[in-house]
């Protein structure tokens, strides 16, 4: 096998910080409900950090427990992906190795999901996938493919690398694609006689859609393949379907030398009637300005309906309105008539003038911009949180190996519906996951969440709560301990401990809460759920402890569970 076309090992030369204000917005669309916000938002802050742009130490330590969460609730499979693409790529094992772990074998029929959670585990474990049990069912091939990704091929045993083309499946020609755009491939992995650019010819052909559009990927990624390699001819672009119509669209864009014939290619972009293929055209001229190219873009925006699209192309006229008159004007224009979009043009006019005009200055009529909207994204975003985000939650779950199985995942993934369907909240309820919590991560990870209510989900018995050692087997946290701990902390106002036999640890606890909540015997799984579900909802509408605890309770009554609700009980603290 020949060598690695390059040094694979980690380089930190040369890294840039993603600006804030573009910081402040991926962190706003990662909070949104609407999982293709989300998703967008996690594609983005992927392609950053390709490029070798990253987030600040703060705020990445914040967005890899927010993208943790994403990954534990969300039903939305993209959302999940991408999430893990994330953490392939700034996951660290203290904070990102559980919540890995459950995606894998909860998405274990999706290869897609199954090679970038290996990809985001050998990021944790530097390559040594041998010390990651979990990884013991995943296909080898699929394994060494995945880890390329991000770690320094000596690491890896490379040896037997060989992929036929002709016999191997869609999804292995998949990760094979990704290796060769990441610029992180073998050379001559796919046939020893031709290098990886010029089989790129060959599986353009493919026909799976999803192949061919990781072909044009890979091109658009990787600067040391030329179009010229591209097996997807772009005269075949309205016979392709939208996924790949969009990457062609983004790459030719970007990298068509001809004046004429890129000028086209975006004008008969601007009129495909799918808005997938839309918006990657939009991404594709987002970096890029040339005389004329205004020609098209002003008329696309006023005649675009997709908001995904329009969003794209309000921060491309920010960026480049240095450049063109047209396109100040332009930006102007929309930030006066259109406020939805404000975001995404102060975020593109960072840095420059018009960034300063859109603040606080006039417009060549006097009129101010800054009507109803005095202050800019960041500012709102810091102010909107300061207003609303009122309870902090904390969520430590644990099903040891062995014992009775529980929805702990479907616990903390409906908790989030609910909360998201909430409506006129009176206060914001900002939830952080744990998963799989061993009594050794206990301090730290309520001393670094911070919460003012804690909440436990799993097994327990009289006396004691049920956690896990290192070898994912029970571990009991005795009540005496769990009060102990909870003497030395401020801020945690309520503990809620929605676990078998927990009232007994949760009076013990009360003398240093303002309330508690326990279960004096055995409570089944569906019971739990649903007062999870009602709690935190009456919380949102801005409830009382007691008045919270007493909804759910009711909740569970009208719902038919009246054994079950009468095992909850209500503690007042003494704190």
């Amino acid at each position: 096998m020949a060598a690695p076309t390059e040094n694979r090992g980690v380089r930190r030369v040369g890294l840039k910080t993603i600006p804030a204000l573009k910081t402040a917005y991926l962190e706003h669309e990662l909070n949104t409900p609407n999982p293709r916000r989300q998703k967008v938002a996690l594609q983005e802050l992927a392609s950053h950090y390709r490029r070798r742009t990253q987030l600040g130490p703060a705020d990445r330590y914040k967005f890899e427990v927010h993208i943790n969460g994403l990954i534990a609730v969300s039903s939305d499979v993209k959302v999940v992906r991408w999430g893990l693409n994330c953490l392939a790529q700034m996951g660290t094992m203290a904070h990102s190795n559980t919540p890995v772990g459950i995606a894998l074998r909860r998405y274990e029929q999706y290869p897609e999901i199954v090679a970038a959670a290996v990809a985001a585990l050998s990021k944790m474990y530097n390559g040594n996938l041998a010390a990651c049990p979990v990884l013991g069912t995943v296909d080898p091939l699929v394994k060494t493919l995945a880890a390329m990704q991000n770690t320094d091929h000596a690491k890896l045993d490379l040896s037997g690398l060989k992929i036929d083309i002709s016999k191997v499946d869609a999804e292995v020609l998949k990760l094979a694609l990704i290796t060769v755009g990441l610029n992180r491939s073998v050379e001559n992995m796919f046939h020893p006689s031709y290098r990886n650019g010029e089989l790129l010819k060959v599986l353009g052909e493919h026909p799976d859609p999803i192949v061919r559009q990781y072909c044009v990927w890979s091109v658009i990624e990787n600067p040391t393949i030329l179009l010229t390699d591209l097996g997807v001819p772009f005269g075949s672009l309205e016979q392709q379907p939208p996924n790949v119509q969009s990457k062609l669209l983004q790459l030719g864009a970007k990298q068509i030398k001809d004046p004429i014939e890129r000028q086209d290619l975006i004008r008969n972009g601007t009129y495909l009637s799918h808005p997938d293929a839309r918006e990657g055209l939009a991404k594709g001229v987002l970096d890029i300005h040339y005389d004329g190219l205004d020609e098209v873009t002003i008329g696309w925006f006023d005649s675009e309906a997709n908001s995904g699209v329009r969003e794209i192309l309000a921060e491309h006229f920010a960026k480049h309105a240095h450049l063109s008159g047209t396109y100040h004007d332009k930006a102007i224009e929309i930030y006066d008539t259109d406020t939805t979009l404000r975001q995404r043009l102060l975020v593109g006019s960072e840095g420059t003038r018009l960034h300063s005009i859109l603040q606080g200055s006039s417009s060549s009529q006097g009129t101010s911009l800054l009507v109803g909207f005095e202050e800019d994204l960041l500012g709102l975003i810091i102010a909107d949180k300061k207003r609303k985000v009122q309870l902090k939650v904390l969520m430590m779950m644990a099903s040891p190996m062995k014992q009775t199985h529980l929805r702990l995942d479907q616990e903390a993934r409906d908790m989030s519906h609910e909360l998201a369907m909430v409506s006129g909240a009176a206060q914001q309820i900002e939830v952080e996951f744990a998963h799989a919590v061993r009594i050794k991560d206990i301090q730290g990870s309520v001393l670094n969440a911070k919460p003012k209510v804690l909440h436990f989900s799993g097994h327990g018995s009289p006396g004691s709560l049920c956690f896990e050692n290192d070898q994912g087997t029970a571990q009991n946290l005795e009540a005496d301990d769990f009060a102990e701990f909870l003497s030395y902390l401020r801020g945690v106002e309520c503990v809620v401990l929605n676990a078998c036999f927990s009232d007994s640890v949760a009076k013990g606890a009360a003398k240093h809460l303002k309330a508690v909540v326990g279960c004096d015997v055995s409570i089944g799984d569906d019971a739990a759920i649903r007062f999870t579900k009602a709690f935190y909802r009456a919380l949102a509408h801005g409830e009382t402890y007691a008045n919270a605890f007493g909804l759910a309770v009711n909740d569970l009554n009208m719902a038919g569970y009246r054994g079950e609700a009468a095992k909850y009980k209500f503690t007042v603290g003494s704190a």
